[in-house]
């Protein structure tokens, strides 16, 4: 058995800096662990204990953001490891991992991988450097925006995204100008400003870590909708439209046209309108939900994750934006290509709206 975990144990990239006479002194301190899947291996929040390497088999590391979403933050599979965090910064469990499939694992307890850190300069600055790549994985990883992104597209997200700092007060984008970059807030606050029917400008959301802005423009070609300014010392992650569309937005943008929506006898679907109130009372689908696209964010509650939700606005760019925002939420969202204006099912009238034009005689 020892022979067989010495061997092993040269697989895995953060033992195969160890001499001989450790590799073979550590096999006789690892435990063989098997368990079936779905098993909860770690739970986050809970002490550290040991550290765990896969021999056979997947688990899935995931870690809960502030929103209350989970995060996939990797899939380890053979030859990879996990657990060092907590036995390195002496804190609970930063993540939970669960066997994916039916696995078998190689357990290192906490007193004997503290041993090794202390022993082996090699292997301590391995993990330190892991560590560190770590915590900006994870900022980035349980952001609002990429908590649901899926991990085969984070390493492409990583090396794309640029930081950039604002002083309080400061303008990051003015509405009115064309739109080329999204941000994501790493820390500080910003406030989002609207001009809407007056040129007096509305204060209509304020974001904060982890919160994202500056997508409608890039969904939909158009210029930016509303001005964002720093309320404290802000730093911000930007990342140019290109990547946007490449990683982002195909990850979480599904449009639909109408004669592919499935038949209304399905109760599971949900018809939400993004248009002002004004706009909805002049014409809406039939028992749809009206949220105005700037009160989303703040109304996610009001929505139900199990359910199938087509959404609709004029011509379909305020949708696209609202179903984007959606799905980066976990809700099952498709935008409806050519809004209501081409929506060929039944409709319910009210008043003379906004878009509705009048006749000139």
């Amino acid at each position: 058995m020892t022979q067989l975990f010495y061997k092993d144990l040269r697989q895995f990239c953060y033992f195969s800096c160890l001499s001989d006479g450790a590799l073979e002194s550590v096999s006789k301190k690892l435990e063989l662990v098997k368990l079936p899947a779905k098993a909860i291996i770690i739970k986050e929040g809970t002490p550290g204990d040991a550290f765990y390497m896969v021999c056979k088999g997947e688990v899935e590391i995931t870690k809960k953001n502030r929103w209350g979403q989970t995060a996939t933050i990797a899939v380890a599979g053979h030859g990879e490891s996990f657990g060092e965090m907590a036995l390195l910064t002496c804190s609970p469990r930063f993540c939970s991992v669960t066997a994916k499939t039916d696995v078998t694992l190689l357990r290192l307890s906490k007193s004997d991988f503290e041993e090794i850190v202390r022993e082996d300069a090699e292997f301590a600055g391995l993990m330190v450097d892991r560590h560190q790549r770590y915590y900006r994985f994870n900022d980035i990883k349980t952001a609002q925006s990429f908590a649901l992104l899926p991990p085969e597209k984070m390493s492409a997200l990583l090396n794309k995204l640029k930081v950039k700092t604002y002083d309080p007060g400061e303008t990051i984008i003015t509405q009115g100008e064309p739109g080329d970059v999204y941000y994501i807030i790493k820390s500080g606050k910003v406030a989002v400003l609207k001009k809407m029917l007056t040129d007096e400008a509305e204060h209509v959301a304020t974001l904060e870590a982890g919160q994202s802005f500056g997508e409608e423009a890039l969904i939909t070609d158009s210029p930016r909708n509303a001005t964002v300014k720093a309320i404290d010392e802000t730093a911000v992650w930007t990342l140019s439209k290109a990547d946007f569309d490449l990683i982002v937005k195909s990850s979480f943008l599904e449009e639909v046209y109408p004669e592919d929506i499935p038949s209304a006898t399905d109760g599971n679907i949900s018809y939400l309108d993004v248009r002002m109130p004004m706009e909805y009372e002049e014409e809406y689908i039939p028992g749809a939900i009206n949220i105005p696209l700037d009160e989303l964010r703040n109304r996610y509650a009001e929505l139900d994750k199990s359910r199938d939700y087509y959404v609709y606005c004029l011509l379909g760019s305020r949708s696209a934006s609202a179903a984007f925002l959606m799905s980066s939420q976990g809700f099952k969202a498709r935008s409806i290509i050519g809004g209501i204006i081409n929506w060929p099912g039944p409709v319910e009238t009210g008043n003379i709206g906004v878009h509705t034009p009048l006749d000139p005689t």
